[in-house]
This record gives C-alpha cells, structure tokens and sequence, in this order.
C-alpha cells in the first residue's frame, strides 16, 4: 500500500513545480556535447536558426537564377509589397537585416530602378522607400514562385502540423521582439 501512495505525492510536487520545470530540466539536464544544453542538434535556437537558413538560401537560389536577386533584395522588395512605403530603419526592422547589408541592397535595388527613395518631410535625415511600377511587377512575378516553395517545404506537414507550426511561429515572432 505504501508503494501506492508514493506515486501521488510525486505527481503533486511535480504538479507544483510545473511552470517551473522546463526551465530547470534545461539547466540541470547534463547532455554529452553541449553540457546544459546537450547536443547542438537538440537546441532549439540551432535547429530553428539552420532550417531558416536553408529555407532563405533556398529561395535565394531561386530568385537569383530566375530575377538576378539576392537574398537581402528580395526581402527589401517583400516587405516594401506587403507594407508600402517605409522609412529605411522601418525596413531593416520589418526585415532583420543589419544596416549595412541592407544598405548595400537598397542601393542596388535603386539602380535596378525597382525601388525610389525621397527624404522623409517629417524628418530630413530619414529617407522612406517605396516600389516602383517596375518593382512591384517584379514582387508580382515573385510571388508564384515563393508561394510554390513554401508549398514544397510545408507538403512535409500535416494540416494539424502546419496549424501548430503557425501558432507556434507567431508566438516566437511575438517574443523576439522582447529582446
């Protein structure tokens, strides 16, 4: 009888420390590799960081054999699409890209005569950037394509999974911007 009532008390204390523990198990668990965090396959930042990556490099592959665009380009074309006009720093927000390499993309994107810019009334030393006729039908002509990728990668899910995936997304979205 003492061996059924062991269990109980545990599952209470367990219980209790709840919201707790995935946060100590990380720290206390020993891993062989990493130490705390065991091996760099398992760490969540490693996998989501690699799986961006290869995603990003992907379409970048892609829209670099069919538009002559690299990576930060097409991210500036996508975001100034989906949001219209934007200050710079508003981009390399929208973006996550560091200034320079964002710089040197919107420079390029200018001379492609894809994107304008024109200095913010509001506020001189701002410049906002907008699409050209030329660079909207390029987003226009992208689209199908990145649409037929992203299809290709989430075809790995089921629909419960891709809903997850989703919220799951969101909510990490929603937490990098605490940093």
């Amino acid at each position: 009888m003492s061996m059924a009532r062991d269990p109980a008390p545990r599952k209470t204390v367990a219980a209790k420390k709840k919201p707790r523990a995935p946060a100590a198990k990380r720290v206390t668990v020993k891993r062989p590799n990493l130490g705390p965090m065991g091996k760099l396959e398992d760490f969540i930042p490693y996998k989501l960081s690699v799986v961006a990556n290869r995603v990003s490099q992907s379409i970048g592959r892609l829209f670099e054999a069919r538009f002559d665009l690299q990576i930060p380009e097409w991210r500036i074309l996508m975001a100034l699409y989906a949001y219209g006009d934007l200050v710079f720093n508003e981009v390399v927000d929208r973006t996550s890209m560091d200034k320079a390499r964002a710089s040197r993309a919107h420079r390029r994107l200018v001379d492609l005569k894809m994107i304008e810019t024109v200095d913010d009334p509001a506020d001189g030393r701002k410049l906002i950037l907008s699409l050209t006729t030329k660079g909207e039908k390029m987003c226009a002509d992208i689209l199908p394509a990145a649409a037929a990728r992203e299809a290709w990668y989430l075809e790995a899910l089921d629909d419960h999974e891709h809903r997850q995936l989703d919220i799951i997304l969101d909510k990490l979205m929603k937490r990098s911007l605490e940093l």
